[in-house]
């Protein structure tokens, strides 16, 4: 059964990973949009390319803890929703909040669904 805390979760998910790290920080630290140089992408490899080897890290660094977080999600919200956890139901629920900070990483509502 699909709760109000399902859903809010799988939002969250969403918005955590629509998080524009690649061009938040070139943008505040470094006056760039990194979308506009190199392969035109939002992610760490043209942060790395366009800003250097420290920033690229840094974003790196965050998009994985976005995608980590979103998977935490489950353990907060999901035992209420899906029962034991490691259950077959949690392990979906947490791995349908992975794909969807995916799915926010590459198509950000922050940053006009142009994605890393």
């Amino acid at each position: 059964m699909i709760s109000i805390y399902s859903i809010s979760a799988l939002i969250a998910a969403y918005l955590l990973g629509s998080i524009p790290t690649a061009v938040w920080l070139g943008q505040a630290f470094y006056g760039i949009d990194v979308r506009e140089y190199g392969s035109g992408n939002a992610g760490a490899t043209n942060t790395f390319r366009v800003l250097g080897k420290k920033p690229g890290i840094i974003v790196m660094t965050i998009d994985i803890m976005k995608g980590f977080t979103a998977t935490k999600l489950a353990y907060f919200i999901g035992l209420s929703v899906t029962g034991p956890k490691y259950s077959a139901q949690f392990v979906n629920y947490e791995l349908a909040l992975g794909v969807i900070a995916v799915m926010g990483h590459l198509f950000p509502i922050f940053a006009g669904f142009r994605g890393g």
